[in-house]
């Protein structure tokens, strides 16, 4: 195992860690569930998933993960789709773009290794209204189909666009995405190396 793979999963534990203790309600899980969790298991979620990740300096300040359809229970093409996860900003740094800048980074970091994506989709929680607000503002749809339990979920969809969707620009030597509204804010996709699509402005 790389030493890049073993950070990042200790980044993935730590950002995960951070979601769940301040933003208990957007998660089912506890940060007592999270940290019984064994390191192997995160060295396999960044494996598994695309995570993309805000900084600040040293400081991760945002999560958003991809996942493919599970086909178990998803029906869409894992071909064609993914499955957007996890999305968290750092409460002192929401209400700036910065989710929205990260959850299109995660989109493009997606395209770029998979030029065939049509469609993305996610669950929120139905009273999570500042979530239901970004994620429309992206251009996600809300669907006819939901998770009716303790915590009714609501399922949106993105027919994707890489045209419309990502603002952020590629650039083909080194793939250097540049945020314009962010500044000192770097964006990075965990578990690959630095040459892969990046962000900073």
């Amino acid at each position: 195992m790389s030493s890049v793979l073993r950070a990042d999963a200790e980044i993935l534990h730590y950002v995960m860690r951070q979601a769940v203790r301040t933003s208990p309600g957007s998660f089912l899980r506890t940060v007592e569930d999270l940290d019984a969790e064994p390191p192997d298991y995160w060295v396999n979620e960044v494996r598994s998933a695309k995570w993309a990740v805000a900084q600040h300096g040293e400081e991760v300040v945002g999560v958003a993960a991809s996942k493919h359809p599970d086909p178990g229970m998803d029906r869409e093409d894992p071909a064609t789709a993914r499955y957007i996860e996890s999305v968290w900003v750092m409460p002192g740094l929401r209400r700036r773009r910065l989710g929205e800048r990260l959850v299109k980074y995660l989109l493009t970091a997606e395209y770029w290794n998979n030029q065939s994506i049509k469609q993305f989709v996610l669950w929120v929680y139905a009273g999570n209204a500042a979530a239901m607000r970004l994620y429309e503002h992206i251009g996600f749809v809300e669907t006819p189909e939901s998770n009716v339990g303790t915590r009714t979920e609501i399922k949106y969809r993105l027919d994707f666009n890489p045209e419309v969707h990502t603002t952020i620009s590629l650039v083909p030597n080194g793939a250097r995405l540049l945020d314009q509204f962010h500044r000192a804010v770097t964006y990075r996709v965990l578990g690959q190396p630095e040459r892969g699509p990046r962000a900073t402005a």
